[in-house]
């Protein structure tokens, strides 16, 4: 490597930008705005297609060329920020968080609540976060019992009711 970090050739910028990478089509490569990346030492000079493995289903996936440049320029990425999931499993995180953030604001309302479709609620909340294979921390599967019981018993009460 020349130390220019790849500044006029692709194919010689710094190996740590392809760490875990599979493959990189240096013949997708196009110029990055290194005044508009977040770096302390070594700027992107190029955006290349690059492949790598989820960590989590280990499916290979593109963080294409253009990913990149909203990535670095668009988002203020750290330049040697990479992704460690394929699309479909950052979204599946992003419903976990979404459904997560949800039962943290109705969950202490529900159980306080004499309601039990408040209850049922949070019971389903947390069967959704169970289906989305989030690691629950134990409180919320006490929470989760304790709902469906009250539910089940106002049920026993009110048999017509449901």
């Amino acid at each position: 490597m020349s130390g220019n970090f790849g500044r006029d050739d692709s194919r010689e910028m710094p190996a740590h930008f392809f760490y875990r990478s599979l493959r990189v089509d240096y013949g997708s490569a196009v110029r990055a705005n290194v005044e508009r990346q977040n770096c302390s030492i070594c700027p992107r000079y190029w955006y290349g297609d690059t492949v790598f493995p989820c960590d989590r289903c280990a499916s290979k996936f593109t963080f294409s060329a253009a990913e990149q440049r909203i990535w670095y320029e668009e988002y203020g990425f750290w330049i040697d920020s990479l992704p460690k999931h394929c699309l479909a499993c950052r979204g599946e995180f992003r419903e976990l968080k979404a459904l997560r953030q949800q039962y943290d604001r109705s969950v202490g309302e529900a159980l306080e609540a004499t309601d039990p479709e408040l209850k049922k609620g949070v019971a389903r909340l947390i069967d959704q976060l169970y289906e989305l294979g989030g690691e629950l921390l134990l409180r919320i599967n006490e929470n989760r019992r304790v709902s469906l019981a009250s539910f089940q018993s106002w049920i026993r009460v009110r048999p017509n009711s449901v």
